[in-house]
């Protein structure tokens, strides 16, 4: 009978084994009853979040505030090009980078661009740097094949005839 007594557990021995099984219990609940929709709203911080895992349906984007603009994406480029009647007096009138320049010659303007244009997309129309209406006419652009970061600019009248004329160029690089 003294060893029966002997292998009996102490009060405290019994008060902390039901405390660790408690604990055990609550974390075991806690794990299976807790979900994304028992969580409230507003209740976890942005510094809890795991990075990259929010999309655009969980960000409110009428909460987002004035997003600032860039002065130009990345990747594009334009050109405003006053070619009066007269060889070789073409002009840059403003353009979305310093280092753009225009050169005219050889029945057409070249636009040169700070980087390769050869895989870029291109489109030119006729207008003007001013207010006033451009005469009927179309411009067309191709690659210059002596120098790759160009774009070679004919502009012609609506009949299809070689005539100068104020453009305006947009280049778009992936």
């Amino acid at each position: 009978m003294r060893t029966l007594k002997n292998l009996r557990p102490s009060p405290s021995m019994v008060v902390s084994i039901l405390a660790l099984v408690v604990a055990l219990g609550g974390t075991a609940y806690a794990a299976q009853s807790i979900n994304g929709g028992s969580i409230q709203k507003q209740s976890i911080g942005a510094g809890k979040l795991k990075h990259k895992t929010l999309t655009g349906y969980q960000i409110n984007t009428n909460k987002l505030g004035v997003i600032p603009t860039a002065k130009r994406a990345t990747g594009t480029y334009w050109a405003v090009v006053n070619n009066p009647a007269s060889p070789g007096n073409a002009t840059l009138a403003r353009a979305s980078d310093p280092t753009i320049t225009a050169a005219e010659g050889g029945g057409a303007v070249n636009v040169i661009f700070p980087v390769n244009v050869t895989g870029c997309a291109n489109v030119a129309a006729r207008n003007n740097a001013s207010t006033t209406i451009p005469n009927s006419g179309y411009a067309q652009t191709n690659i210059s094949p002596a120098n790759p970061n160009a774009i070679e600019v004919h502009t012609r009248d609506k009949a299809g005839a070689n005539e100068d004329a104020d453009f305006q160029l947009i280049v778009v690089c992936p």
